[in-house]
């Protein structure tokens, strides 16, 4: 299926296949799932934040990426957002970048359960 169609019948991208992307209909009342996209945009942001870029959910189907500089750009798909972020920061986003893993490690929650 072409990305326009997909567009139109709601199916989830494939990076978002095993979670709850594509059921806000058979939800009742939609609340995990926006539970669920909430969480994932939250992630989003603790790794793209370091990069100085945010992420914001758009009418719960597209995602919203703003850079510090004022730059702003719809998405479809998680993996536009990284190419969104790259293009701001003229060069490669690593998420094994040593510097970022450090920043996430250093903003962990304390609290872990075992």
């Amino acid at each position: 299926m072409c990305a326009f169609c997909a567009v139109f019948a709601g199916v989830p991208h494939w990076t978002e296949i095993g979670t709850n992307a594509g059921e806000a209909e058979r939800v009742t009342g939609g609340h995990d799932w926006r539970l669920d996209r909430t969480y994932r945009v939250n992630l989003v942001n603790a790794i793209i934040g370091f990069f100085g870029c945010k992420v914001e959910d758009w009418m719960a189907n597209q995602y919203i990426v703003r850079s510090q500089r004022g730059t702003t750009e719809i998405v479809d798909y998680l993996p536009q957002v990284w190419e969104v972020v790259e293009s701001v920061c003229n060069k490669p986003v690593d998420p094994l970048d040593p510097d970022l893993l450090d920043a996430l490690r250093a903003n962990a929650p304390m609290d872990r359960a075992p």
